[in-house]
């Protein structure tokens, strides 16, 4: 239960609280977390950036195609899927030789049947199970611009979302979200982390750039904890 709270968030308005004293990071189980350990740093950068502003039956994201060109420019990868190029065979043929993960769009999640959550695409889903599947050489870093993907609901007796499943396939170090985004907000956030994270091929200062974003955010919406008290880091 205890990992259903965003305690980074912890105290009371117009008071230092644990974001004034700690950088949090979060462990959705021990065996994730020492995984997230034993993987080896990545010694390059190949970016696989996805994004997609129309999901066929979902709302429209109008941040997410801005967030992800922004990001292509500044850190250029081999791989930039953009709605319709955002088929389920084109991310699953990058994600094998992907060290660095962008996602912004919606997830969905299954609270009685967690392996079921998933990220949909132009043409199906990807599941819980098949990113947890996978085996990936020195993935490094894996950011979720969707909604809830490291919710694992009030049903669930272990740790089973998007963002563990992600670790579980190799990933160091997962940004992710215990509740929904909202879109201007993920997009400003995504933007702000990747400004703070020094360059290089390891994401080793990914817990503290993100800390610095959530803190900016709460200094701009003191009284709306629901954007940006969902913003998590997981990993080592």
């Amino acid at each position: 239960m205890l990992g259903l709270f965003p305690w980074h968030a912890a105290g009371l308005p117009g008071q230092p609280g644990s974001l004034d004293l700690a950088v949090s990071s979060y462990a959705p189980t021990l065996r994730v977390l020492a995984h997230a350990h034993s993987r080896p740093v990545a010694s390059t950068r190949r970016q696989l950036t996805v994004a997609l502003e129309h999901t066929p039956g979902l709302p429209r994201l109008p941040g997410t195609v801005a967030e992800a060109a922004h990001l292509h420019a500044s850190r250029p990868g081999p791989h930039m899927l953009i709605d319709s190029a955002a088929t389920v065979a084109a991310v699953r043929a990058a994600l094998p030789a992907t060290t660095w993960a962008h996602f912004a769009c919606h997830a969905v999640s299954d609270f009685n049947a967690p392996a079921g959550g998933a990220i949909p695409l132009e043409d199906g889903v990807i599941t819980v199970t098949d990113i947890s599947r996978l085996r990936l050489q020195s993935a490094e870093l894996a950011y979720l611009a969707a909604c809830s993907t490291a919710d694992r609901g009030l049903g669930a007796n272990e740790s089973i979302n998007l963002a563990s499943a992600f670790h579980l396939a190799g990933f160091r170090h997962v940004i992710a979200t215990l509740r929904p985004l909202n879109d201007a907000i993920a997009a400003g956030a995504a933007r702000a982390f990747y400004q703070h994270l020094p360059d290089g091929t390891t994401a080793d200062g990914a817990a503290l750039a993100l800390h610095r974003v959530i803190r900016k955010l709460r200094a701009e919406h003191p009284n709306r904890p629901d954007l940006w008290a969902g913003l998590i880091h997981s990993g080592p």
